[in-house]
This record gives C-alpha cells, sequence and structure tokens, in this order.
C-alpha cells in the first residue's frame, strides 16, 4: 500500500488507528472490548516498518541508510527500558492509567504525522496488492541471493527470540535468582543493546571491520559463547559472559537487514522488511513451545542456542561468496 498508495497515508491509517484502539482500551469496562481493541491494536503497531521504509527513501547513502536503520532500532529498543518505569510510576494512580498515557501518545503522534510529516515516496509504483502473505515470502525465497540471506537470518533469529521469552524464567530456574533482580539484569540487556546500535554500531562494528568480516566474526563468537554460557554454573560470571554475547548477538539483525536490503529492488524494500518482521514473529512463537522442554528436563538453552548457530555457520560459506 505505501509503495502505491505513499508512505505518509498508510502511517497516518496505522496512528489513527491505534489512538482509537487505546481510546477504547482507556474508556472500556467490558473485557471483551477492552480485548476487542488490543487486537485491533496489533494490527498496526508494527507501523515501524513504514518509518524505516521512510528513511530508506530518504537516505543518499548505502552508509546513511545503515546508521539510520541502526538508530531507528535504538530508540525502539530504549523503549524497552522505558515503559516498565513509566507502569510503575502510573499505576498507583489508576489500573487504566498507562492506557490513558498511551492514548495521549497516539493523538499526539496522529496531530504530528497528519499535519507535519511530507511524503517520501517519490516514486509511487501502481501494481496488484496481493494479500495472500505466503506469495510474497515465497517470492523472495525463491530469489537465489537473497533465500541465503533470509535462511541464515531465521536461523539466528531463532536462537536470540530467548532474550524476550525464556532467559527470565531460565535464571530463575538455574540460579534461582529472584524476579525483581531478574528485571534489572534484563533493564541492563536493553541498555546495552540500544547502545551498541545507537553508538558501537558506527563507532566501533562498522569502524573497524567491514561489512563482510563481520558475519564471520559475529556467528563464530556466538557460538564459542554460547558454548562457554552452556557450561558456567557460577553466576557473576556467567552474567559477565552473556553480557558480552548480547554486543555480539545484537549486531545480527542490522547486518543481515542492511545487506537483504540492499540485495533488493527499490521498491520491494518496504516488503522484505515485512518479511523479516514476520521471521521474527515465527521465531517467537517457535522457541517459546520448545523452550518449556528444555528447562523443564534441566537441558541448557544455550547448548541448544550454540547447535543451532553452528548450523548457520555452515552458510556462512556461500554468503561470504555472495558479498562485496
Amino acid at each position: 500500500m505505501s509503495d502505491k498508495y505513499g508512505r505518509r497515508i498508510v502511517l497516518i491509517l496505522c496512528v489513527v488507528w491505534t489512538f482509537i484502539a487505546s481510546l477504547l482500551m482507556s474508556i472500556s469496562e467490558i473485557f471483551i472490548i477492552f480485548l476487542l481493541a488490543r487486537i485491533i491494536n496489533w494490527f498496526t503497531w508494527w507501523n515501524i516498518s513504514v518509518l524505516q521504509s521512510m528513511l530508506s527513501d530518504i537516505s543518499k547513502t548505502k552508509e546513511e541508510r545503515m546508521h539510520n536503520m541502526g538508530m531507528i532500532w535504538a530508540l525502539f529498543w530504549m523503549w524497552f527500558i522505558i515503559w516498565p518505569i513509566l507502569g510503575s510510576l502510573l499505576l498507583p494512580f489508576s489500573i487504566k492509567a498507562p492506557f490513558w498515557f498511551m492514548t495521549i501518545l497516539s493523538l499526539i503522534e496522529s496531530i504530528v504525522v497528519l499535519f507535519l510529516l511530507e511524503e517520501t515516496n517519490k516514486n509511487k509504483v501502481n501494481k496488484k496488492i496481493n494479500l495472500n502473505p505466503t506469495t510474497t515470502i515465497i517470492r523472495f525465497l525463491k530469489e537465489p541471493k537473497i533465500n541465503l540471506f533470509l535462511t541464515s537470518f531465521f536461523i539466528l533469529i531463532l536462537s536470540f527470540s530467548m532474550y524476550q521469552w525464556m532467559f527470565p524464567v531460565f535464571l530463575n530456574a538455574k540460579f534461582d535468582i529472584p524476579w525483581n533482580i531478574i528485571w534489572y539484569i534484563m533493564a541492563w540487556v536493553w541498555i546495552m543493546i540500544a547502545f551498541n546500535q545507537a553508538f558501537l554500531l558506527k563507532k566501533v562494528w562498522l569502524k573497524y571491520f567491514s561489512l563482510k568480516n563481520l558475519f564471520i566474526i559475529v556467528n563464530v563468537a556466538i557460538f564459542i559463547l554460547f558454548v562457554i554460557l552452556s557450561f558456567l554454573n557460577y553466576f557473576p560470571i556467567f552474567l559477565i559472559v552473556f553480557y558480552i554475547m548480547v554486543l555480539f548477538a545484537w549486531v545480527v539483525n542490522p547486518i543481515y537487514a542492511w545487506e537483504i536490503v540492499e540485495s533488493t529492488k527499490e521498491h520491494d524494500r518496504w516488503e522484505i522488511m515485512w518479511v523479516l518482521a514476520s521471521l521474527q514473529s515465527i521465531s517467537m512463537f517457535i522457541w517459546p513451545s520448545v523452550s518449556w522442554i528444555l528447562i523443564d528436563k534441566n537441558i541448557s538453552i544455550f547448548i541448544w542456542w550454540a547447535f543451532i548457530v553452528f548450523i548457520n555457520i555452515i552458510f556462512l560459506r556461500k554468503i561470504y561468496k555472495l558479498l562485496k
């Protein structure tokens, strides 16, 4: 839709839709209506992909596009640090206070997008909109270069989905860490991710390493660190190694996304971003289902992560040849 009708109109639909859903959640006292409003909101909450497309439109060089993508993801991850703090501050006033705060933010965002944001898609294309999502995914998987990157990306994301879903449970089960302490541990994870993508990505990773070498360095380093983590039982050392691993792990998303986006045609970039988001969503569905079994059987989740990353390293030989 954004290729055909423009980024601005799609983003306006997204933010206005979110505002209406937020308002319904704030005023509703009936659970079914509240739930429906939440479901409605899920249809448009990934409007970050529209913003990525807009940044791609206005970026003049590949380096500028890479930096802009890193910044938007840094801002995205910062909210994982901010929202729990906001929630804890607002909840004493009312159980609905966080939703009213979300409604106010959505209203401000709607006004800004409606009156201040300019259209960035200067080359709209008149193409048929296909509502079958599998068609788009299969189409990209048929392209020789992109399918290798997509497969490799999906394998790695499978191993990283645990940060959001299972790692707190793992800490409690293996090390008996209290849940209030686990939150602080996870808060530092998000702080490091934001710092990594906002600062280290440009000042260290891309400055001292070529993109081609980063694919090798990141994959091999993550594999080694996963193996080490699977054998560590002393928590302070475990945590230090884990935080080191986080710095390597969260270089994966931007370098894969950049290379995949650069390998697609200009008007396909928005669609490929949605394919990447879909692959991440699939991984978030798969891993929680499998990980409960591992934790229940007292099997280290890190040794399984290492095995998955090792499979991905097999793809690197072909990928390395494709990189310029």
